[in-house]
């Protein structure tokens, strides 16, 4: 079925999870297939919008930026998620939001150069966002894991 994935969609995945720059002609011979079949997965997956572009998996303290930070915020009202979702949206140094059930409204993934330059995002851009009734904190002081699911 067209819309369906199987096994080899499953393969290409895994090893292009690995290395998104892996030639496509490489996959098709790790998995003894032709390389049309692997474009043609590809293009099937990138339709049915399970692949969405591709990034760069970057190392931000090798360009001096030191922090990376975790934010458990609070709304004032949860009808105002979105709103507050789409400001910090426009705070450069953050990279992930979540809409999150539990003990926090939203959870956020930053990253800043060191705590000089925390503070002045903290203060100057995140508390200044209408429908935030607080914040707590986290310093990552180290990343152990960061991959994707491996499909069997």
């Amino acid at each position: 079925m067209k819309n369906r994935l199987d096994q080899v969609d499953f393969e290409i995945l895994n090893i292009l999870t690995q290395d998104a720059q892996t030639p496509y002609t490489e996959v098709a011979k790790r998995m003894i297939i032709s390389p049309g079949t692997v474009h043609a997965r590809m293009r099937k997956m990138k339709e049915l919008g399970l692949i969405v572009g591709a990034t760069l998996n970057l190392d931000y303290s090798k360009m001096d930026w030191k922090l990376t930070i975790f934010l458990g915020i609070y709304l004032t009202e949860s009808t105002l998620y979105k709103e507050v979702i789409t400001n910090l949206m426009r705070v450069g140094e953050v990279v992930k939001v979540h809409h999150v059930t539990g003990k926090y409204d939203i959870f956020v993934k930053m990253h800043a150069r060191d705590s000089i330059h925390y503070r002045q995002i903290y203060q100057d851009s995140i508390l200044m966002i209408k429908g935030i009734k607080g914040i707590e904190s986290f310093i990552s002081v180290e990343e152990n894991l960061s991959r994707h699911i491996y499909f069997q």
